[in-house]
Parts: C-alpha cells; sequence; structure tokens
C-alpha cells in the first residue's frame, strides 16, 4: 500500500522557523527539520568548548574538532569520500611571523604588548623599520610617499597591492586585532595592527585627533618627534598535516546520481599563538554546525524515500584562513568530475576572501555559490579568552570595558544560533532544487518509515 506525499508541503516544512513536529505514535517518521535548534545547538556547544578553541589548521584543536565532525558523519550514514575514510590528509604551510617589537627608536624595550596593543599581521615580511615620518590616510589609493602608512582597518587587498608598489616599509593598520594566517608574506612590507589606544600614543595624538585624520578623506604626513622602531621576525614556515573531513550522499535518479553538488564549510578559526586573544565572535563554528544539520537530514531523506536526485557532498575543508590550502588542494585532486560538479554551495564564508573564492572555483570549471548570513548577524566581536595571569595587570589597564571569559558569554551563543539557522534556511532554498525530484508526487511504502538504528557517539 503506497501513500503520497506531496513534495511542497515537504519544502513548506523545511522551511519553517518553529522546531520540529513530534512524530505520531503510530504512522510514518516525520524528518528532522535540518534547522532544529536543539540539534543545531549540540554541534555548537561541542565546538564552542575551551579544548576546541583557535581551531588553527594543524593545531591539537582543530584535530578534536575534525573528529568530531567525522563522528558525526558515521553518525548520520554518509559514505566516507576516500577508501573507506572520511579524511583526506594534505600538507599546508603556515606562515608565523612572529615575535614582533614595536615602539621607540630611542628605548631598547618593547613600548607595547603584543598580542593585547599589537600584532603582526600573518602577511608581514621579516626586517626592522626605524621612521620618523608617516602618513596617515583614509585609503591607501590616496596615501603619499612616506616610509610608514597609518590606515584605518581597512581591506587588505587594497594595502598589499599598493604598498609594495610606491616602497612603503611598513604599514600600521588602525583598529580591532584581528587574527590572520596566511601561507606567504607580502615581500617587503611590514604589516602590524594596532589598536586605536596605541596608535595615538605611539604617534603623539590626541584620540580625537587621530580619529579625525583616519576619517578625513585628505591624507597628511606627520613628521615624528620620536622616531618609531618595529621589528618583525619568522618564526619559521612550518608544514603542517592538514586535512579535510568529507562523505557524501549517493544520488537515487538513474539520469543524475553523477551530477555532484558539494555542500561545505570551514572547520578552522584563526588565533593569535601566543596571545590571550583567541576568537572572533563572527565565527563561531556555525558553518560546520549547519553542514553537519543538513548532512543529517538529507542522508534521512536517502533511507526513507528515493531522493535525493544529484549526489551530495558534504566537506569541512581546513586551511581556509591559509589561502584556502583546504579548498584548494581538493580541486587539484577531486573526487568527482568537475564537469560533472553542478556548484560549490559554500556556508559562511569570510565575506573578504569572496572574490578569491570566485576566481578559484572559475579556475578548475565550477560555479561558487556563497551562503551568507543576514546583514544583521554578519557583524561579530572580538573576545578575549583566558588571559594568562602575568598578562592581567597589562589587560586591565588597556581593556578596562573588555573582561577576559572563561566562557563563551551567552549572547554570542543565541547569535552564533541564529546564525546557523539563517545558514541552513538560506542554503535548503538552493539545495532543495538540486536535490529533490521535482515530481511533486513520490511514493512510499509505509513498512519502509523506520528510524535507522545508529549508535550514539560521545
Amino acid at each position: 500500500m503506497y501513500r503520497l506525499l506531496v513534495i511542497s508541503g515537504l519544502a513548506l516544512g523545511l522551511a519553517a522557523c518553529g522546531p520540529a513536529p513530534r512524530p505520531a505514535e503510530e504512522g510514518p517518521v516525520q524528518l528532522h527539520e535540518p534547522d532544529n535548534p536543539l540539534l543545531l545547538a549540540e554541534h555548537l556547544d561541542v565546538l564552542l568548548r575551551p579544548e576546541m578553541q583557535g581551531r588553527v589548521t594543524g593545531s591539537r584543536s582543530f584535530a578534536l574538532a575534525a573528529q568530531y565532525v567525522e563522528d558525526r558523519m558515521r553518525e548520520f550514514r554518509l559514505q566516507p569520500a576516500l577508501e573507506g575514510h572520511y579524511r583526506i590528509v594534505y600538507d599546508a604551510r603556515v606562515h608565523l611571523p612572529w615575535p614582533a617589537v614595536l615602539g621607540w627608536a630611542d628605548r631598547d624595550t618593547a613600548a607595547f604588548l603584543p598580542g593585547l596593543e599589537f600584532w603582526p599581521d600573518a602577511r608581514s615580511d621579516t626586517g626592522r623599520v626605524v621612521a620618523d615620518r608617516v602618513a596617515l590616510c583614509v585609503q591607501p589609493r590616496t596615501c603619499p610617499a612616506a616610509p610608514v602608512w597609518v590606515l584605518p582597518d581597512t581591506s587588505a587587498e587594497a594595502t598589499s597591492r599598493l604598498a609594495p608598489a610606491r616602497s612603503v616599509q611598513a604599514v600600521l593598520r588602525v583598529g580591532p586585532l584581528r587574527p590572520t594566517l596566511t601561507d606567504a608574506p607580502i615581500p617587503g612590507l611590514r604589516l602590524l595592527q594596532l589598536t586605536p589606544e596605541a596608535a595615538a600614543r605611539l604617534l603623539a595624538l590626541p584620540a580625537s585627533a587621530l580619529r579625525a585624520h583616519l576619517t578625513d578623506t585628505a591624507s597628511v604626513t606627520l613628521q615624528l618627534r620620536r622616531p618609531i622602531f618595529l621589528r618583525v621576525r619568522r618564526m619559521g614556515e612550518p608544514r603542517v598535516g592538514a586535512l579535510n573531513v568529507l562523505g557524501f550522499v549517493a544520488g537515487k535518479d538513474p539520469g543524475l546520481r553523477n551530477e555532484l553538488v558539494i555542500v561545505c564549510a570551514d572547520l578552522d578559526v584563526v588565533a593569535l599563538p601566543g596571545s590571550p586573544l583567541l576568537f572572533d565572535g563572527a565565527h563561531l563554528g556555525e558553518g560546520v554546525a549547519a553542514l553537519l544539520e543538513l548532512a543529517r537530514f538529507y542522508s534521512t531523506l536517502a533511507s526513507y524515500w528515493p531522493q535525493p536526485r544529484r549526489t551530495l557532498l558534504f566537506a569541512v575543508w581546513s586551511g581556509a584562513r591559509q589561502g584556502h590550502q583546504g579548498l584548494r588542494a581538493y580541486l587539484r585532486k577531486p573526487l568527482w568530475d568537475p564537469t560533472a560538479t553542478r556548484r560549490i554551495v559554500y556556508l559562511d564564508p569570510d565575506p573578504g576572501t569572496l572574490a578569491e573564492l570566485h576566481r578559484l572555483a572559475e579556475q578548475y570549471g565550477m560555479t561558487l555559490t556563497p551562503v551568507l548570513p543576514p546583514d544583521s548577524l554578519q557583524a561579530g566581536r572580538q573576545v578575549f579568552w583566558q588571559v594568562p595571569p602575568d598578562w592581567q595587570q597589562a589587560y586591565r589597564r588597556i581593556y578596562h570595558a573588555a573582561p577576559a571569559v572563561s566562557s563563551i558569554p551567552e549572547d554570542l551563543r543565541v547569535r552564533a544560533l541564529q546564525r546557523a539557522r539563517a545558514l541552513v534556511r538560506a542554503a535548503q532554498a538552493i539545495l532543495l532544487p538540486e536535490a529533490i525530484t521535482p515530481d511533486p508526487w513520490v511514493p512510499v511504502r509505509e513498512d519502509t518509515l523506520r528510524p535507522p538504528v545508529t549508535e550514539n557517539h560521545p
């Protein structure tokens, strides 16, 4: 005896905001909606544990998070991507411009605290700079000739393109300290991030005057009473064992199952090694949580119905903050014919790298579709995590209104959950037409509607 299920009704149910309805005591099993807040919160609670913060590619915290993702893919009965394994290992290079010193040339000791007041950008080259003249500009293209540029927290792309061409020795970017990683430096350019308070003290300017200079379209050249000194050394460019985690749901349509849709997200976050500043509140693992629930949904769908039509590959990348090395490693050795890959659905990529991602996908003949949360949920705030005891006094002096935390603040948890739900809904609007048959009638056997028996992994 067959029952008819209207697929449009299924799609409307998937788009609903509320929690999934309770299954009836008898009758067909109902799928959990992929934006179920309880299930998404389970993933976020794990990814926000202290031992999984600072998930830099190659670190222990990244390995723990990757193990969690692999366990969930196995639990959801995704098929391993390669030779019975969910992991694909590759070599990644991490550029570490550290240690760094910033102060005045007439002093022997560092005047500013790394990690609290300044930090070298990952793209910074090594070397030392002594300068008694700086240019204060709003945009790199308007900066006059000077050995050092002082810019607001603007796009790094413009800075990296224009500064070397104008023989600038160093760039100081004023704003919040943003952890960065890359695989290679910008040759000949020292690039430092500097808090507004530290910048005003370094340049001997009132804070209000500095803000005015960095918001005025007219650039100025400032002659310093005390020359500034900065030096960046390189810890090295270690090659670390990096890995991607991939699993797929095979397509059920004989004519379409050889076509592939990639659903992917970044697992790593950017941390400052040796610094208490550990993460940015805008990227807490929402993309990974959304990906896992989408994987759960489509794997369960495949167990009960002749869906999805096309094969769905769920991929969690490493090295996203190091030039998207994980994605590049896959594209160099794809598991699927690139010509049969319909699109790459990228959950919560860094908005600043979208142009690079599109160019990378086009290079391999693929289409990239980024999925971003609403504008109101994109911006986050930085959180200081577990300030070391010997930093406490300096920390209290510099950040009076920004206490360090030993756990993720509740408002950031709520925000992360909202972002994850928004990502799922936006992704479903793309995936449903790709994965679900256009035929509105899907026959389902009652005797096959039984929940799968799965092992609960810790």
